[in-house]
């Protein structure tokens, strides 16, 4: 499989979105098919894998992060944050605060203790874009 640097790390050029696991267009797959689908993935070459809080209205960082778990240190792992899931709709939130408490549920779910790349699923209009950037950027410093 081919690679590119992204953040100084060599990464697959061909990465493997994960919202159809449990999400939109697709049928939903149990844990074991997703773990199945995501394993032969990396052992495929790809080292890109991208998630997000909305997909799953939060379960597929969940079903990620229990599949990748024997692999998790030699992958790159994606997520988004800003836009979330309640009760089956949803919400654009770019609030400090809400992204915070987005990344410590992201962290959990995906049971790792950094994400690779987080970034803003959708700018919401009601918060300057500098401000929900700034927040990411103040997370970045803060480890």
């Amino acid at each position: 499989m081919l690679q590119r640097k992204l953040a100084g790390r060599l990464v697959s050029e061909i990465g493997l979105g994960c919202m159809n696991l449990n999400h939109a267009y697709a049928k939903k797959v149990d844990q074991a098919t997703a773990t199945s689908l995501l394993t032969k993935a990396f052992e495929a070459g790809v080292t890109h894998f991208d998630t997000a809080a909305l997909y799953g209205f939060g379960s597929n960082e969940k079903m990620v992060g229990e599949a990748i778990k024997p692999f998790r240190k030699d992958i790159f792992l994606a997520s988004k944050c800003g836009m979330t899931g309640v009760n089956g709709k949803r919400t654009i939130d770019g609030h400090p605060a809400t992204l915070k408490a987005t990344l410590d549920t992201a962290l959990t779910s995906l049971q790792t203790d950094h994400i690779d790349l987080y970034y803003l699923h959708r700018i919401d209009p009601d918060v300057p874009v500098e401000e929900s950037v700034g927040t990411l950027g103040d997370m970045v410093k803060a480890g």
